[in-house]
């Protein structure tokens, strides 16, 4: 497991308090850069200390090993760009002052000189799909959406000629989820249009799961994207775990009526077996949704944002553009008025460079550029949808 690191305890007992502590919390988010709070400062040691020296520009402490750091003001300037750059970062903080450490040491009848530290805690892990923009964060400027992407894909058949999918992904930074499940042909047409049409910044897949041909289509379209796979079961949830998650945890609570039974939001539940009252057992074809939501869940868990992004129970379910017109769907959205449309795949959007530069991979010389003329961010947002 590449995100663990596995650190022996006779090492760990020559450590200093906060040095130990640190290392435990590395161990842990071993692919992570720590930001680690000490005093009025975010210190950086090791392995973090040198990507601080070189991604950041901040300058190296005396002392016997790797230590930099810089003022709790620059926090957001400093995460942003490591985050730019592909890095995760987690923000540990102090969640008692030194009184309350002493009252803790009172208290204990045989205090180590490990207890004598300041409680720390990690209080987020932010990555490129997970930003939201707090007021820590600093300033907003993103124009485009940055959509974190979970993929599941279900054992096709042998001869190869299609593909199932289930998909979810969602915009930290407006909280939106996009829920669906959709069957697709052996070239991964419709995977293909919704890569262009949502592109993901981050995609997380099941270890094992997504078949040869999936992953040359994510390689070949996203080569630059981060890709993390989790693991089955534990990590990637199926899609009863998922619903059990979402019931107990209490996302969606109904702050008037807390005894109304079920609160899940509409789109969830119609992805639930009818004949199910208990709301455990998914639909027949929204197993694979449902188990990408989990992915989705688990993630925000780990970076602890999912109860701030899940409470706003903005869900929409995903579906392949074709379908929705061929279906003749009521869509709330602007060309659902009129008859005569026509789908651009994925391979027209980008060979035809409607929304992206082949080339360098911004919107410079796309036709987007050409028609944007939105002053605010959401316009900007709002005419790319």
């Amino acid at each position: 497991d590449p995100t663990t690191i596995f650190v022996p305890e006779d090492y760990l007992i020559n450590c200093t308090p906060g040095m130990r502590k640190w290392w435990e919390l590395k161990s842990q988010y071993f692919d992570c850069v720590i930001f680690y709070k000490v005093g009025k400062f975010y210190e950086l040691y090791h392995m973090d200390a040198v990507t601080g020296v070189n991604k950041l520009g901040l300058v190296f402490m005396k002392g016997t090993w790797a230590h930099s750091g810089f003022p709790e003001i620059a926090f957001d300037r400093f995460s942003n760009i490591l985050v730019e750059k592909g890095h995760k970062v987690v923000r540990v903080e102090q969640v008692e002052t030194p009184e309350m450490m002493e009252a803790r040491c009172k208290s204990l009848a045989h205090p180590t000189r490990f207890d004598r530290v300041v409680h720390r805690e990690v209080c987020r892990i932010i990555s490129k799909g997970t930003q939201t923009y707090s007021i820590l964060d600093g300033e907003f400027s993103e124009t485009h959406n940055k959509y974190l992407f979970c993929i599941k894909e279900k054992a096709a058949d042998p001869a190869g000629l299609h593909h199932t999918y289930g998909v979810c992904f969602v915009d930290t930074t407006v909280g939106k989820f996009y829920v669906g499940q959709f069957l697709d042909d052996r070239h991964c047409s419709r995977l293909r249009t919704l890569l262009a049409h949502y592109t993901p910044v981050q995609i997380l897949f099941e270890r094992g799961n997504p078949s040869v041909e999936t992953q040359k289509v994510l390689k070949g379209l996203l080569s630059s994207t981060s890709q993390e796979g989790l693991i089955a079961g534990s990590q990637f949830w199926n899609a009863s775990k998922t619903l059990k998650h979402l019931i107990e945890d209490d996302y969606f609570q109904d702050k008037e009526n807390a005894h109304s039974g079920l609160t899940l939001p509409p789109v969830i539940r119609s992805m639930i077996a009818e004949s199910d009252s208990l709301g455990l057992t998914p639909g027949e074809n929204s197993e694979l949704a449902l188990s990408a939501l989990g992915g989705c869940i688990y993630y925000l868990k780990r970076c602890i944002i999912d109860r701030e992004i899940l409470s706003l129970a903005k869900f929409e379910e995903y579906i392949p553009v074709d379908v929705d017109i061929g279906k003749g769907i009521k869509s709330s959205r602007i060309f659902a008025k009129t008859s005569q449309r026509m789908v651009l795949d994925g391979v027209t959007l980008a060979n035809l460079e409607i929304l992206k530069n082949g080339t360098t991979g911004s919107i410079e010389g796309t036709l987007l550029e050409r028609i944007d003329t939105c002053s605010t961010h959401f316009g900007k947002r709002l005419l790319k949808q």
